[in-house]
């Protein structure tokens, strides 16, 4: 039984201040809350809260003159959601600056890229409070904050942002795993933000490995038919395109099998 509630959140713009209108779309229950940015194409963000020592308030707000409220369905959260998600997976993250952030308590840690033509800022950041965990994914079509950040934060490599994403997105990939994995995400983020390159990757989610690298091999065994079809090959070249086919669905059906 689905024991969430589903609502959106629109943020009413301050002309004075120049804010936009932005709505957000929320499932939320004593254990877990999760967010995300409607506009998910353009600017996508995701952001859990994990109860730790107490409950979350699962209530659904009431509306006020900054902040209007309502319900919305389950498969309309999911959209918003699996849309966000997608967009940070298509992220192009080469080319930037990276950074890493902590607060003078400990408890805070962000990482930072930076790129340019567009403007583009991507955040991973993870929150240990006392009473939940807070772990945001996001997207920026400005790079606004980079001066403050450049000027009081270390500078990483491409690798380690790489890898603090890869695993960001890992935890967000199974919502239900989340009150389990967000301990080790905190952990291997924190050891990311203090070294240089890590010794060996770590795993968050070993589903989410599986059906990325499935949906990989088989994004591929799509292009090599889609060439056969359209492109008139020597028939040497045809014939490796053939046998690799025939090795992607090896590998594939070894991947179910061990999975």
């Amino acid at each position: 039984m689905d024991d969430f509630k589903y609502y959106a959140r629109k943020l009413l713009g301050r002309p004075a201040v120049g804010a936009r209108e932005t709505t957000e779309v929320w499932k939320v229950n004593r254990k877990v809350s999760l967010c995300a940015n409607e506009d998910g194409k353009n600017e996508p963000a995701m952001v859990a809260y994990v109860a730790l020592s107490a409950e979350l308030d699962d209530e659904i707000p009431k509306s006020t003159e900054g902040d209007r409220y309502w319900r919305i369905s389950r498969d309309a959260f999911k959209k918003c959601w699996n849309e966000n998600f997608d967009a940070l997976q298509k992220a192009k993250l080469t080319g930037g600056e990276y950074y890493v952030e902590r607060d003078s308590s400990g408890r805070l840690l962000a990482f930072h890229a930076f790129l340019r033509k567009p403007s583009v800022h991507y955040k991973i950041e993870c929150g240990q409070e006392a009473e939940y965990a807070r772990i945001e994914l996001s997207k920026e079509c400005t790079i606004i904050s980079r001066r403050g950040i450049v000027n009081h934060n270390p500078a990483i490599t491409e690798s380690v942002f790489r890898q603090a994403f890869g695993h960001a997105l890992e935890f967000f990939y199974d919502g239900s795993a989340m009150p389990a994995n967000q301990g080790k995400l905190w952990e291997v983020l924190d050891m990311l933000g203090g070294s240089a390159e890590p010794d060996e990757p770590t795993r968050i989610s070993e589903d989410y490995c599986y059906q990325r690298a499935r949906e990989l091999m088989l994004r591929r065994k799509e292009e090599i038919k889609l060439r056969l079809l359209e492109l008139d090959d020597a028939p040497s070249r045809r014939r490796e395109l053939r046998a690799e086919m025939k090795g992607i669905d090896y590998c594939v059906d070894i991947l179910d099998k061990n999975h």
